[in-house]
């Protein structure tokens, strides 16, 4: 059995869980705003390390490269560009040797290719090239594959047409299973006006192997969009809210959704028959064990 079939077979069993955040992560170990997030997996490997193996002990199923935006056009914001190799390498194995030091577990784990928006506007409106984007995703997606992750998540893209560029760029150069999510917003559509229902039909023709919604403001608006893919979708269902909308308490950046309200929203979620329940921007290891406990009962 191939991996791919081998993820199908376990999502036809169960709601298998995914990791919170990393970034949030991060910034608790030191990561200064504005800094290139991916260029920890060279500088910190043993800080990404260490938070894969706590998400791992919470009881997360599938955890995620922290190579959200290690993409050359996004990297070339930071000017480390060159890195692109040596960052998803060392991101993959940093992955795979936090779940071998969490053998114990006596568990599957897969490790999920995180790829993530380029922050640039593509044409018409902007002068970002289609070509450009699809060359960009394909480079990032070999890499990957070849260090080894077991399936592609696109996560937080707000535009149908990069994200459905980036799609072709994953299946068309990789075997890879791949789950495309997009970032919705209080009115229940991207910032780019796609709402949940044409977002499901369109990635779902271009042969997405599951669809879902991921950040954004917080469960509640995840649970309405989540609603309206369920009644459209064919496919497996992820959903990854944010523990809420940030607020600044006293010069720190607070996240209001506990460990308990994303746990009983994870039995909302299970009930409206998600396959992949995870957590985005502000979500800790506490909230996916509290989430994993959910699950389990």
């Amino acid at each position: 059995m191939n991996i791919k079939e081998e993820i199908k077979e376990q999502l036809n069993k169960r709601t298998l869980l995914l990791d919170g955040a990393m970034g949030t992560m991060l910034q608790l170990y030191g990561l200064k705003s504005g800094e290139c997030s991916e260029g920890w997996n060279i500088s910190h490997s043993q800080v990404v390390q260490k938070i894969h193996q706590e998400y791992i002990k919470a009881g997360a199923d599938i955890i995620l490269t922290n190579t959200f935006g290690a993409n050359r056009i996004k990297l070339r914001s930071f000017g480390r560009e060159t890195n692109i190799l040596k960052i998803n390498e060392i991101a993959v194995n940093i992955a795979k040797d936090a779940i071998d030091k969490e053998r114990s577990l006596e568990k599957r784990i897969f490790i999920a290719g995180s790829l993530g928006p380029t922050g640039k506007i593509l044409e018409p409106y902007g002068d970002l090239k289609v070509s450009e984007v699809y060359k960009n995703y394909k480079e990032q997606t070999v890499i990957l594959e070849k260090a080894g992750v077991d399936l592609i998540i696109l996560e937080t893209f707000y535009d149908l047409e990069e994200i459905k560029t980036a799609l072709k760029a994953v299946k068309e150069n990789s075997d890879l299973m791949v789950i495309a999510s997009m970032t919705f917003d209080k009115n229940l559509k991207t910032i780019y006006g796609v709402d949940p229902e044409r977002a499901v039909i369109v990635l779902e023709n271009e042969g997405v192997d599951g669809v879902g919604a991921n950040c954004g403001t917080g469960p509640e608006v995840l649970y309405k969009v989540l609603k309206i893919m369920k009644k459209v979708s064919k496919t497996y269902l992820m959903v990854e809210p944010n523990a809420g909308m940030p607020e600044l308490v006293k010069d720190k950046v607070v996240y209001p959704a506990s460990p308990k309200i994303m746990a009983d929203y994870t039995e909302k979620f299970v009930k409206l028959g998600l396959n992949l329940i995870g957590g985005c921007c502000g979500t800790t290891p506490l909230h996916i064990k509290a989430m994993s406990d959910k699950i389990k009962n």
